[in-house]
């Protein structure tokens, strides 16, 4: 008997037990694919607000789905969640196809294509290379696109999923064209767009090179043979020379310090700094003279952040300038190029949104959506049945009324003898 109990008291157990572990995985699958769905939402919402804000509805579809998939998730309801991020999915496949299509693949090719009569007829091979790098990402990206549209119509996330690798793919290869654009330059044509980097690093707060910008070729010579004495002599004299004042400088290094030889200390390392950031500036000077760019780079990088997104943009601004106001008959009105249009595909390219985010300008007007069950017609019957509704249609009582009324005369007719 004890056995018996012992072995029913288990059985209990173990059925609760696995229901509540079918349970947690239901949970876990589901907040997994509403985390993973979000980074989609979140991903095309960058792509949109770039290139078609017109898509803003279709967006809001998506999102209004997704948002009802994480409040039924907070409801315990898991499948109805599941089925939102589901539905979700199937629209947000069609909005990731178009993006892809008409935007990432032409573009990538157009701009790409831009490029390449410039770059072949230099003779810089690493522009060549970087080029073909380019058309290499170009083909990877349609090559998971064709992935993507072959798959099962209903694998949605696969199909996102593939789309979404072949954007970034479309995005990289541009990212190649436009370092190509860079490296084809001419020296000279590199002096203007080093200059133009470090002029808008010093315009955010940037002391790095900031003594060498906007001179001509004899002031730039001057200033790179000066001693750090006369540099810190011109600094007295002239504080602003420095981007800010040497004494407010160090008094910030040194503020709250109540010691006097940490103070000094601290005043040290800040002279310390101005040194090693004077003799560095020397010396890049020196590499970009020479046209020692590579060299240079190494030693920038340390001093500016983003390196790479910066020098581009210093590119597209540097070449809009030299296409205005090139020298007569070095550069025919035909040659010239509108080098601000491709700021646009720059900022896309390192996940920069080019205004206001779509996605926000929609998020409150989501409104939650309660799960409508197939038998709310059966429930609404059954309650008046049961009396639950006293409400009944004027046709039907009438209706009834009559029948009442037609039995009541063939029950007379039947009875002759009851009383009328």
């Amino acid at each position: 008997m004890r056995i018996r109990k012992y072995l029913s008291s288990l059985a209990v157990i173990l059925i609760f037990g696995v229901t509540n572990s079918f349970a947690a995985v239901d949970q876990t699958f589901v907040e997994r694919i509403l985390k993973e769905n979000r980074e989609f939402v979140d991903f095309i919402d960058i792509c949109v607000t770039n290139f078609t804000p017109d898509k803003k509805n279709e967006l809001f579809t998506i999102y209004q789905k997704h948002f009802n998939a994480e409040v039924a998730f907070l409801q315990g309801d898991y499948k109805r969640s599941f089925d939102n991020v589901y539905d979700s999915q199937k629209d947000m496949v069609a909005l990731y196809e178009y993006m892809l299509t008409e935007y990432y693949l032409e573009d990538s090719k157009n701009i790409l294509d831009g490029f390449a009569p410039d770059i072949i007829r230099t003779k810089n091979t690493a522009a060549k290379q970087y080029l073909t790098l380019g058309y290499r990402d170009r083909t990877l990206a349609r090559t998971y696109y064709i992935s993507g549209e072959a798959s099962y119509p209903k694998l949605y996330s696969y199909k996102i999923f593939k789309y979404l690798e072949a954007i970034n793919m479309a995005r990289r290869g541009k990212r190649y064209a436009f370092i190509s654009l860079y490296t084809g330059q001419d020296g000279k044509v590199k002096l203007k767009i080093y200059n133009q980097m470090f002029k808008t690093e010093n315009e955010k707060g940037g002391l790095f090179f900031k003594r060498f910008v906007d001179k001509n070729e004899k002031d730039y010579i001057t200033e790179m043979n000066k001693t750090y004495e006369e540099y810190e002599k011109e600094l007295e004299k002239n504080p602003s020379a420095g981007g800010t004042d040497v004494k407010t400088a160090e008094a910030k290094g040194t503020e709250g310090v109540k010691n006097t030889e940490t103070a000094d200390a601290a005043t040290f390392e800040k002279k310390m700094e101005r040194s090693v950031r004077f003799r560095k500036e020397q010396r890049v000077a020196q590499y970009i003279l020479n046209e020692e760019f590579d060299k240079a780079e190494t030693i920038i990088r340390s001093y500016v952040d983003d390196y790479n997104f910066k020098l581009i943009m210093a590119t597209f601004n540097a070449l809009e300038l030299n296409e205005t106001h090139t020298a007569e008959g070095e550069t025919t009105t035909a040659a010239k190029k509108d080098y601000k249009k491709f700021i646009l595909h720059h900022n896309d390219n390192y996940n920069i949104m080019n205004g206001k985010s779509v996605l926000d300008s929609v998020v409150g007007d989501v409104k939650v959506i309660d799960a409508v069950k197939k038998d709310d017609k059966k429930v609404i019957d059954q309650e008046k049945i049961e009396g639950g509704s006293s409400t009944i249609p004027d046709s039907e009582a009438n209706k009834k009324l009559e029948d009442a009324a037609k039995e009541n005369k063939d029950a007379v007719k039947e009875n002759p003898d009851v009383k009328k």
